[in-house]
C-alpha cells in the first residue's frame, strides 16, 4: 500500500449540494421535461408565488397546466394535446407546503441568472383539475 492509496481512502465524500433537495425518481414510463440539474424551484413562503427556473429551451405554447399529485409528490406537465410529461423531480418536503398552495407557477428560462423568457401556467391538483385551495 502506498501513500497515494491511503490518500484515496481518506478522501472525504463530496459535499451534498442543494440539488440533493430534488429527487428524480423517474416517473413510471413518462418522459421528463427537465433533469434535476437543469432546474431550480423557488417558492415565496408568504405569497405562495412559485417559480421554476431553467436554462433549457422549452416551447411554452404547448403547456396547458401543471398538475400536482399529492400521493406521488410529483408534478405532471399537461400539454394542450392532452399528453403528460413528468416535471422531472419530486417536490421535496422543504418547499412542498408552499408549492402546493400556489395557484399558478411561473416557468422562467434564464441565462447567467438573467431571465430570457417564460410563461405562467395554472397549478391544479391531480384528479380534480381545480386550482389548489389556499388554506
Amino acid at each position: 500500500m502506498t501513500d497515494k492509496d491511503e490518500e484515496k481512502k481518506a478522501a472525504p465524500p463530496p459535499a451534498a449540494s442543494i440539488k440533493g433537495a430534488f429527487s428524480s425518481d423517474e416517473a413510471a414510463g413518462k418522459a421528463a421535461l427537465f433533469k434535476p440539474e437543469e432546474m431550480d424551484i423557488y417558492v415565496n413562503k408568504v405569497t405562495h408565488e412559485a417559480y421554476i427556473f431553467h436554462e433549457k429551451e422549452v416551447n411554452y405554447d404547448m403547456i396547458e397546466r401543471l398538475e400536482y399529485d399529492p400521493q406521488e409528490k410529483r408534478v405532471d406537465v399537461v400539454m394542450k394535446d392532452a399528453t403528460h410529461m413528468d416535471l422531472g423531480v419530486k417536490i421535496q418536503w422543504l418547499v412542498r407546503p408552499y408549492f402546493t398552495k400556489a395557484k399558478e407557477v411561473s416557468i422562467v428560462r434564464t441565462k447567467d441568472r438573467e431571465p430570457l423568457d417564460g410563461t405562467i401556467v395554472p397549478l391544479t391538483h391531480k384528479n380534480t383539475n381545480q386550482p389548489i385551495d389556499k388554506q
